[in-house]
This record gives structure tokens, sequence and C-alpha cells, in this order.
């Protein structure tokens, strides 16, 4: 099945385009581009970022020969609402897809109508009063019951956003969260589907907290701090220009001092027009401490949403990719926290956690539903012989890599 995502951020557009079945996931097309028009997960300039998008879409079309007009998209974690419901139905005999879906859809109607529903969970269901399973699809029985966890978001969080596709020709097929998106790449881990955890995205103005329970997310808020905080201090303590600060932050520091280097320096001119040397360990310690601030602002908000053991602390976003960042999420949480790790080929950057994610769990939640869908079926033969040619361009050129040294 092919499918693409798109995730909006404050700083980056990222748009990922992938074949998906149950042996994972192959990525066919991935670009990250600058966004304007849209600070701390809201759209303040329409034009902007309508602009930002298409210009990810340009780029997604060099690299796939066609332009995209299917995609599922993150939407805002402002004011989320997490519920238990239950529903039912009343197969006839074998149960199917369609009995799933209306059981889910059952509890729905019961929802604040100004709310839009994201996503709906199943913890478990129960046939005909007795068993119990965790996908009934073939069983036999004539009641369906189920217990779902159903988040929810005011609609006028969301609204900006399907408007914004719609002006770019793109049809929202689905809506999800960052942070459920960011969990799919790290569930084939049986020990994190059985405790509770903690998921930290740390973006480039903001940072998404939620708390997962047995894997199913049960509760989560947004911190109005971010990554662009440190870019602010790189500028604001050797008076740099934006570009700058943030050039030395992706290829000069760490993210603990610890790793640096004395004898790492690039030289670089002021904003006043002074020349100076900065060195990879002043550097680390300016981005290390307000990182640690970060990571502590978020600590406390993990003790004010919930009051269970957090058996692990999972932190991802594009900042997490610097080096040392592990040893310094250890030093604030302790062993229970780790960062995830993309290493798909294409998308070879925490940037893209939650792209990838989102294909992983629209696949998911279509195959415990019965529902065999792709975005792109009338054109799977073309894209899947794309997806081809380009492994045996990789192929041929490290064979060339390798003849050559």
């Amino acid at each position: 099945m092919i499918y693409s995502g798109i995730d909006i951020g404050s700083d980056t557009i990222k748009i990922v385009v992938g074949e998906v079945n149950d042996n994972g996931i192959n990525i066919l097309a991935s670009c990250n581009t600058r966004s304007v028009g849209i600070k701390k997960g809201i759209i303040c300039d329409k034009s902007q970022a309508e602009a930002s998008i298409n210009l990810a879409l340009d780029e997604i079309e060099k690299q796939l020969g066609f332009r995209i007009d299917k995609a599922i998209i993150t939407v805002p974690f402002y004011d989320v609402l997490v519920n238990a419901y239950n529903g039912e139905s009343y197969p006839e005999g074998v149960i199917t897809g369609e009995d799933i879906i209306t059981c889910l859809k059952s509890s729905v109607s019961t929802i604040d109508p100004f709310y839009e529903v994201v996503t709906v969970s199943p913890i478990d269901f129960l046939i005909d009063g007795s068993k119990k399973v965790l996908n009934p699809i073939g069983y036999e029985g004539n009641k369906l019951e189920c217990r779902m966890l159903i988040s929810t978001i005011p609609k006028e969080n969301i609204l900006p956003y399907l408007e914004l596709l719609e002006k770019c020709h793109v049809e929202v097929i689905d809506l999800s969260f960052g942070p459920i998106n960011d969990f799919e790449n790290i569930k084939e881990h049986e020990s994190y589907n059985n405790c509770s955890l903690a998921l930290v995205d740390i973006g480039k103005d903001k940072t998404e907290v939620a708390i997962f329970n047995k894997g199913l997310m049960i509760k989560g808020e947004v911190l109005p701090l971010g990554s662009r905080l440190v870019d602010q201090d790189i500028r604001y303590i050797y008076k740099l220009d934006k570009t700058t600060a943030r050039y030395i932050k992706e290829n000069l520091s760490f993210a603990t001092s610890q790793y640096a280097d004395d004898k790492e320096t690039f030289e670089y001119t002021t904003m006043d027009g002074e020349k100076i040397v900065i060195n990879q360990t002043e550097i680390s310690q300016v981005v290390e401490a307000r990182l640690e601030e970060i990571l502590k602002n978020v600590k406390k908000s993990l003790n004010s949403l919930t009051n269970r053991e957090i058996s692990y602390i999972i932190v991802t976003g594009g900042i997490s990719s610097l080096p040392g960042f592990d040893f310094l999420i250890n030093s604030v949480y302790g062993d229970i926290a780790s960062s995830i790790s993309l290493n798909t080929m294409g998308v070879r950057n925490n940037i893209y956690t939650s792209c990838v994610g989102m294909l992983k769990y629209y696949y998911n939640k279509l195959k415990i539903r019965g529902i065999d869908y792709s975005m792109y079926d009338h054109i799977e033969d073309m894209i899947v012989s794309k997806k081809n040619v380009l492994h045996e361009k990789v192929i041929d050129d490290l064979k060339k890599y390798f003849e050559d040294n």
C-alpha cells in the first residue's frame, strides 16, 4: 500500500511517500523544506504557509514524477482530550471489518460537536459478552463490543489546516498527532507496549509531551519551549544572524560539552563586523544549558500529567540528532531515557520520525478495520518501477565506490 504523509511544522515542512506492508516500510520519496507563515504550530500567514507547502510538493514531484494529491497530515496537539468510550455492533455470523467500523463509530455521536475526532484506538473487543480479543475479524458472534480511547481537539484548531491543504489541491485522507506517529517507530519493542511510557517531541517552537499506557496514548500537552531557544541563545551571545547561528548549532555543537573538543573551531564574522573564533566546547555548553532547561520543564510536565510510574522516556525531534543527546537525556532522566533513531533508507534523520510513523499508523489502522486501500493504486506499478530503478542505482553507485577504492 502506498501512502503519503505531510508534517507541517514551524521550522520545516516534511513530506514522505512510502510503500507500507506487514514487513515494514519502503521510502519512495522524502523531502523537508523551510516553512514560513507558521509559528508554534499555528498558521499565522496563510499565503506564506501555502507557498511553503507548495514548495515541498514541488520537491516531491521532482522525485516521483507526479504531484501527490492525497495525504495524511499531523494536526496541532493543543487542547487534546482523550477519553474512554464503549461501542457495539451486531454481526451476522463471521465478524468483518464493517462490523468493527460500525462498533467503533457507535460512540462518535456522543462527542461534543465542537470537537473533531482525530484518533480512535481500540483497547480490546468482546464477542458475545465472553470472548475478549484484540482483533475480532474472522471470529463468529452475534454481538461485538469494544472499549476504545478517542482523542479529540477543537475543530477551530484543525480547520485552518484543512483549508490550507485544499488550496494546495491536496485531499486530507486522515489526521493524526505527532506523538502517536512517533510511537509507531518504537512499538515493535514489546517492552514499550506493556508499561507506562512518556514520549517527548522537541520541535522548533513547542514541545509535545504524551503519556502512553500499554501502547495507547492517554494524555498529552504542549509546552511553549523548543529548539528555537537554542538558536536565540547562540545569536545573542555571539551576535550572529539567524542563518549562521543555526549552521553552528547543526554543524559544530554537541548536546553535551563532555564530548566536545576545544580544537574544533569555526571562524565567523558577527553582525557588528567583528571576526570571532568559536570552539566546540564553548558552543556546546550554550546548547547543553538550554536543552537541559527544556528537559527539566518536560519533567515537571510529566509529574503533573500522571501519577503513574514512567518506565521509559523516549525523546525525539530534529534536535535529538545532535551528537551526545542520549548522554544529556540520561543525565536528566536517568537510564529510562533514550532517543528515537531512524535508520530507514531515505529518512535517516529524526525530523522525519512523525512522517514515517504516520504512514505506519495509517496502515495499521486500516488493517484492524479490514480495509485494503492504497492512495495511489492506479499508478502503483509506476511507483514501484521507480523504486526498483532507484535501488539499482544505489547498488551501482556502491559497486563503483568499492571498485574505485
